[in-house]
């Protein structure tokens, strides 16, 4: 079974050689039918000849089309892909017969590149994406790893939002547009960002609260009261005990917390790198150089709920970029210290301990 699709693609002319392109489809070309490809206006058609998704009737199929080598397009002789417009393929009339719909291309680039660290600030664009008239509607979306509450900034109907990757793991974006006439793209473009940690030991808290309407929101109200729970990962040194023998939170020489991002010893490198106050985290600490033959405490306290009640927390544990130990959700409540576990180093073992001490006394207060 063949099929004819016929497109007028205004920004398609004056880019085709007169060679017959690529279509990613199996068994696909494209032909000029109008004599001179790169003149204004002309007609293309796009014939499958061979089975593949351009005879798919009713569904909303794709044609891409490039340049396979010279032509008006190909200025640089590198043979570079067109910026078409997508085609779709639809049976309106369940007949057989199919129209195609021209439709514009949404393209996503970002100015970090697809492998980031943690914290990292992309600068997401959608001002490549094209059509037969301009571009004016941008939507965005994303799957973020799980426990990741990080939103596109201004807004995700921005054409250059920024968007803050927070969690270690995968985030695949995506982007619907439309144009000035009211077409919308046949097909969000994705693009997948991949956030690595670095350091030797990277430990990552993230908590959901749920008497929190919005755990997105950050800052103060006017009275001052926090607009999130605030709960606080800590990193004990291995030598991080007291007189009475208990492991010795909240000491700023060897504990690694909010109020000691990087503790006084010397030989305990590790740092807060991100302290979220008002809800959702993560919270993560780096140590690039554990020592060997020690191990270390990881502790999660429950600062101040600010009126929103209970929390659950999750601690990842990553050695050398990779996830050695995830434990949570654990139901925290005010003031409550867990004390996840001790991982040895340089193997790396996390030995849970689990056990939640209400009523923390902190020592300070």
């Amino acid at each position: 079974m063949r099929w004819m699709v016929v497109s007028s693609m205004v920004l398609l002319a004056g880019c085709l050689s007169e060679r017959q392109g690529t279509v990613g489809t199996p068994g696909g070309d494209v032909t000029d039918t109008g004599g001179v490809a790169d003149g204004a206006g002309d007609t293309l058609v796009a014939t499958d000849t061979a089975v593949g998704p351009v005879d798919s009737l009713g569904s909303p199929d794709t044609v891409h089309v490039w340049d396979t080598g010279g032509g008006a397009v190909d200025t640089a002789g590198g043979g570079d892909t067109l910026p078409t417009v997508d085609t779709r393929v639809v049976d309106t009339a369940g007949d057989g017969e199919v129209v195609t719909l021209g439709c514009p291309a949404a393209v996503i680039t970002v100015a970090e590149g697809a492998e980031v660290l943690p914290q990292t600030l992309l600068h997401l664009s959608g001002e490549g994406s094209h059509g037969l008239a301009p571009v004016v509607g941008y939507q965005w979306t994303v799957e973020q790893p799980s426990g990741a509450a990080s939103v596109f900034l201004p807004s995700a109907s921005s054409p250059n939002p920024m968007f803050e990757v927070n969690v270690a793991g995968t985030y695949l974006f995506h982007l619907g547009v439309v144009d000035a006439e009211g077409r919308a793209s046949c097909q969000v473009a994705t693009y997948l960002v991949t956030v690595t940690p670095v350091a030797a030991l990277h430990i990552e808290l993230l908590w959901t609260s749920p008497g929190d309407d919005d755990e997105t929101d950050t800052g103060y109200t006017a009275f001052g009261e926090s607009v999130g729970t605030d709960v606080d990962l800590h990193l004990l040194d291995s030598g991080g005990v007291r007189e009475d023998g208990q492991p010795a939170w909240f000491d700023t020489r060897v504990d690694c917390y909010w109020q000691a991002p990087a503790p006084g010893e010397i030989r305990f490198d590790a740092s807060l790198d991100r302290d979220d106050t008002d809800g959702a985290g993560p919270e993560n600490i780096n140590f690039g150089s554990p020592g060997d033959g020690a191990s270390y405490r990881i502790g999660v306290h429950y600062w101040d709920d600010w009126g929103y009640g209970l929390s659950y927390a999750t601690v990842r544990v990553y050695v050398h970029g990779a996830l050695v130990y995830e434990v949570g959700p654990t139901e925290i409540r005010n003031f409550d210290l867990w004390e996840v576990g001790t991982i040895a180093w340089p193997e790396g073992v996390v030995t849970p301990t689990g056990g939640v001490t209400p009523d923390y006394p902190v020592p300070f207060f």
